[in-house]
């Protein structure tokens, strides 16, 4: 290995040690919860850093997922033709999740139910044009 792969696997090393410190945090007796906040180790985290982390943390899960997915059936595919084959993969499994309760009405009628449903929409509908073409 070169110097530059040496350091991003020494990185990457580093990212699990701290990401397994900061699960200890988390999951700590001393982590305290609030409206809007928690506090870790007496700092105040507030929740919307939280949900940056989150969004931060999920992306990158599954791209290694999706990477990971695509080295276990390595078929000369680009990383971005094994991402978006990934996520079509996930959109797959959660509308087929979702189907069941859709028929049914048991889908509760919230903002996040509204948003979802439109978003469904606007993809079927591009995808319906392009492939109409």
């Amino acid at each position: 290995m070169n110097r530059k792969s040496d350091r991003l696997a020494a990185d990457l090393g580093e990212l699990v040690e701290q990401l397994r410190f900061l699960e200890a945090t988390l999951t700590s007796s001393r982590t305290r919860l609030s409206p809007g906040k928690c506090t870790l180790d007496g700092e105040t985290i507030e929740a919307e850093l939280l949900a940056e982390f989150k969004t931060a943390l999920d992306q990158t899960r599954h791209s290694v997922w999706a990477l990971l997915e695509g080295l276990a059936g390595y078929s000369g595919y680009t990383v971005e033709e094994v991402l978006q084959n990934y996520r079509m993969q996930r959109a797959s499994e959660l509308l087929h999740a979702l189907r069941g309760q859709v028929q049914s009405a048991a889908v509760p009628e919230s903002a996040a139910a509204r948003t979802f449903m439109e978003e469904v929409q606007i993809v079927a509908e591009l995808a319906l044009r392009r492939h109409m073409r």
